[in-house]
């Protein structure tokens, strides 16, 4: 046990391998004993000085994102800068971590306050840093990682994936006070760690027989055109997809569908609509489709209003299509977009060197604006929520949309970036926590996979397997 405790980096790799079982495995275990090696070294080490706890710290979160960002190499497919992005997005995440793990080291040393409350008081608010400014990302929260489970995280209705957070660390916390010291605290601690769980599990199971009750139906297609990246960019693709996107979409309605949802931008044609010409407003192919078919469509596209020649903005939008074929004058967009991919982060800094880039450096030059927050589609009385992508993982969007009345939340992606890497399940379990949060249903539209339908119990009642 001196041998791990001493070594810089034994402990460290031990916690890194149990972070990303409980990311990316089925296995509950890792969620709940993960930051364990952590609490053993900073305790075995109190003397340690800032600058080792920091070190230490650094190589945790190396180890840990080295597995976790696993996904960018489907990237290097479109851009060597993808092996850019993984080294910079490592270090990134690496120094929040770094930074978290000496807070916790010094105020252990200073304080005689317990692991129970420490870690969570400790962790959780650079969780929360992440979320704020221009690169606002969330995926490796703790919370996050407990969506595979959905009857466990029921009371995430209640407490949010901070509060899911603050229970895996906290339990975290009281198995290593029930396996370590004196045995009155290990005693208070397997006490408190049974208390705990039996208090989740309670309200679990009530929560998830109470959502558990009938409720009115409507009957939704998804299509899932399966589009590689590489086809869907190529110039002379877009009547190919357009007639894919008709033969799925004909299939949906035969089949009963009053609502067919097409994924992200998924229309291959950008829509530009010069504000001064009010006709323009329009998709006429998928108008013409919806009226034939006598379905409503709900479609992804790139949006451009366009006011003068040198005055314009892009959208990553969201359309309704009515039966009759017209366009809901009401259209979203996506809020929260990706960093560099979509918009350039901090362009009063960064604007310079990367905005409206040509070449491999097209893919980190941005070029989206953000849409209107909490804004609902009428499908003649259904209220549909639309969220876009990487925004599945922000609940307050989601709480947004439901509160402006949503009786749905449609979920559009694209996560073909993402190629057949673990992260592809990640995601699409992100929905589930989603479900749980807001308690409304969810419709997940993915161009590649996963697609399905989440009830809000958190259970995809059917899904999509991925490049089908």
């Amino acid at each position: 046990m001196r041998d791990l405790t001493e070594s810089s980096w034994k402990l460290p790799a031990a916690a890194a391998v149990l972070f990303f079982l409980g990311y990316f495995s089925p296995l509950l275990i890792p969620n709940l004993v993960a930051l364990i090696p952590v609490l053993l070294w900073l305790d075995a080490n109190p003397d340690a000085g800032a600058r080792r706890r920091y070190r230490v710290g650094f190589v945790l979160g190396t180890f840990v994102y080295l597995g976790a960002l696993h996904w960018e190499y489907a990237m290097l497919r479109f851009s060597w800068l993808a092996a850019l992005l993984y080294v910079v997005m490592i270090v990134y995440f690496a120094v929040f971590v770094a930074t978290a793990f000496a807070l916790l080291g010094w105020l252990r040393r200073r304080t005689a306050v317990p692991w129970v409350v420490l870690l969570p008081a400790g962790w959780l608010p650079f969780e929360w840093l992440r979320t704020l400014g221009d690169f606002r990302l969330t995926p490796d929260h703790v919370g996050h990682a407990m969506a595979k489970f959905p009857f466990l995280v029921q009371f995430a209705d209640l407490a949010g994936p901070y509060g899911v957070g603050a229970v895996v660390l906290a339990i975290n916390a009281l198995i290593y006070g029930a396996w370590r010291g004196p045995r009155p605290a290990r005693l208070r601690s397997a006490a408190a760690l049974a208390a705990l769980v039996a208090v989740v599990l309670g309200y679990d199971a009530w929560a998830w027989r109470r959502w558990g009750e009938p409720a009115p139906t409507v009957r939704i297609g998804v299509v899932q055109p399966n589009v590689p990246l590489d086809v869907k960019h190529a110039e002379d693709t877009a009547p190919e997809q357009w007639r894919r996107l008709d033969r799925l979409t004909r299939t949906a309605a035969e089949r009963g569908a009053s609502l067919v949802v097409w994924p992200e931008t998924a229309w291959p044609y950008p829509v530009y609509h010069r504000l001064d010409r009010p006709e323009t407003y329009a998709i006429p192919p998928v108008q013409e489709l919806a009226r034939r078919l006598g379905v409503s469509l709900l479609v992804g596209a790139e949006y451009a209003r366009i006011r003068t020649r040198d005055d314009y903005a892009f959208y990553n939008a969201a359309f309704a299509v009515h039966p009759d074929g017209t366009l809901d004058p009401v259209w979203t967009a996506k809020i929260y977009l990706v960093p560099f991919v979509e918009k350039v982060p901090y362009p009063s800094v960064l604007g310079w060197l990367l905005a409206d880039r040509g070449g491999e450096w097209r893919w980190v030059s941005g070029g989206f604006e953000p849409g209107p927050r909490a804004t609902v589609l009428d499908f003649d009385g259904l209220e549909v929520g639309t969220v876009v992508c990487f925004e599945e993982l922000f609940p307050d969007l989601m709480v947004e949309e439901r509160n402006a009345g949503a009786d749905v939340i449609a979920l559009l992606t694209n996560d073909a970036w993402f190629g057949r890497s673990l992260f592809q399940t990640y995601l699409a379990d992100a929905a589930r926590m989603r479900a749980i949060e807001s308690r409304v249903a969810f419709v997940r539209a993915a161009n590649t996979g996963y697609s399905g339908f989440v009830d809000p119990r958190g259970r995809y009642l059917e899904r999509s397997e991925l490049f089908e």
